[in-house]
Parts: C-alpha cells; structure tokens; sequence
C-alpha cells in the first residue's frame, strides 16, 4: 500500500511539473517576453486597449502602422500552486479597466494575434504601456535627441569660380562620432552615428563622393596641396536660373544603438543635405 501512494504521488509531481512548464512558455512572471516574435524582433508601434477603449498608443519615426497590441488582463490568483508561482490570468474575458497600484498581467499580441510578451505588473498611470516595449521606445528617443549637424559647405575659391579651374570643395563641420541617450523607467538606450561620405551634384548632373575633404590652406602655394574632392566647370553660369549654379551636398550618417537590455544592432543611414549657389564665370582672353 506504501508503495502504490508512493507511485501516485510521483505522478503527481510530474503533472504539475509539466503543467508547469507548459504555463510557463505562455506567462513569465518575471516580466520577460514569452512565445512567439514579430516579424522584425521589435516592436514599431504599441496600442493598449482597455475594455472601454485606449489607453495609450506609441508609434516609432520609421514606423509603418501598429504592431503590438496589449491589454491589462486579470489575475484570477497570483500563483498556479506552491510548486508552481506562474499567475493563473483570466486571457478569455480580455483586457479590462486597470486600477492604480493593483496587480495585472500585461499582455501584447502582434499583428497576426501571437501573443509575444506578458509581463506581472502593477498599474501605474503615468506608465500606460507597463515597460513594454522600453528598449525599442528609448532607442527611438535617442534617436530623436540625435542632433546631427547640417552641412556647412565650403569653396575655394570663395568667390567666382573660373571654367576650366577646379574647385575645391570641403565640410566644415567636425567630421566625428556624435550620440544620444534615452530612457524609459530602468532601462536606458544610446544612438550612436558617425559621418560616412558626403555626395556633391551639380545641375549638369555630374557627381563627386567625398569624405569630409581637404580644406584649402591660402597661406601655402597651390602645388604643394591636393584634393580628391574637387570639380570642374565646363560652362559658366550666366545663362542659368539667376545667374548661378547651384550644387547640392548630402552627408550619409551611419547609425547603430544600444541598450542595457538588449545588444546593438544598426539603424541604417540618416542623411543631412545643403544647397548652396555658384557663380562660374569665362575668364576673358587679352588682345594686344
């Protein structure tokens, strides 16, 4: 008799575990996200719906439309069982109206009704959306601090410049790595870029990549200096719009974040352009 209850309660204990562990793919009452991923592994855009309406909605700069959809949803007990500590959440009567400072389980579905993240947590109205989505939120506030430079075009020479005699052309601006921080709650980002190459465009359709270029020293002799970033006018301008020519540079910015939650990955380009007028002009030959 011993030994049969001994029997039965060994499988007992391996159907709570098991039970456990299966409510544990779906809730981590930790916080952390549970199954399934959206498509590009972060969130563009959050709306939390409440049972009368919204709560609050978040959409990235580059975002095309929602992506992650969560509710406040309550716990019918804070845990399964002694054995298991995973909260018991009433997902069938959907998310309801949060109280501040009472105990919900948030949680997101993506477009295609997945559920990827749960997290146990308590209301707070000054949070809405619960520390859901906090990486992919702070990386796009420090992505809007990022206060890249405008290109600050310069010439040599100042003036006119003569067909048939290169210009040179450089970037005033320092050509260095700049950053931003954001956080939301505990968890902090930092956007990182750095200038790439800047692209020059003429209205005769030429173009010219350069780096930041070389600036023109007045006080050496021209032979004892030199440029890649340079370009020469075969017309002059005075049959142009205004009497100028009128050129175009774009500075390509590289980009990358990271955060104290999840690794660095790139952000793509940012680019930051100028205009800015020529006058070219003939140089006039001398007749004796």
């Amino acid at each position: 008799m011993k030994g049969r209850r001994r029997n039965v309660f060994c499988v007992a204990l391996v159907v709570l575990f098991a039970l456990g562990a299966m409510l544990a793919l779906d809730v981590d009452h930790l916080g952390a996200e549970a199954i399934g991923r959206i498509t590009n592994g972060t969130p563009e855009a959050i709306v939390v719906v409440t049972r009368d309406g919204t709560l609050g909605s978040w959409r990235s700069s580059g975002s095309s439309g929602a992506r992650w959809q969560c509710g406040y949803f309550a716990v019918v007990a804070p845990q399964m069982s002694v054995l298991d500590p995973t909260p018991v959440v009433d997902w069938a009567s959907g998310p309801v109206n949060p109280v501040r400072g009472e105990f919900y389980m948030l949680g997101c579905t993506d477009a295609t009704g997945v559920r990827v993240h749960t997290r146990y947590v308590a209301f707070d109205p000054s949070d809405p959306f619960g520390g859901a989505g906090a990486t992919e939120r702070a990386v796009d506030e420090a992505r809007r601090r990022l206060e890249l430079p405008e290109p600050l075009p310069r010439v040599n020479p100042s003036d006119s410049q003569l067909v048939g005699l290169p210009m040179w052309m450089w970037l005033e601006e320092p050509w260095e790595r700049i950053w931003a921080t954001a956080s939301i709650g505990d968890v902090w980002a930092s956007v990182d870029a750095w200038p790439e190459t800047s692209l020059w465009e003429f209205e005769d359709g030429s173009k010219i990549w350069c780096d930041q270029g070389v600036a023109y020293d007045m006080l050496r002799r021209p032979s004892e200096q030199q440029s890649g970033c340079t370009h020469t006018f075969s017309r002059s301008s005075m049959w142009s719009s205004g009497g100028v020519e009128w050129v175009r540079v774009t500075v390509t910015w590289g980009a990358e974040w990271t955060s104290s939650e999840l690794g660095g990955e790139p952000l793509g380009t940012i680019t930051r352009s100028a205009e800015f007028p020529v006058r070219v002009v003939e140089a006039q030959a001398l007749v004796r």
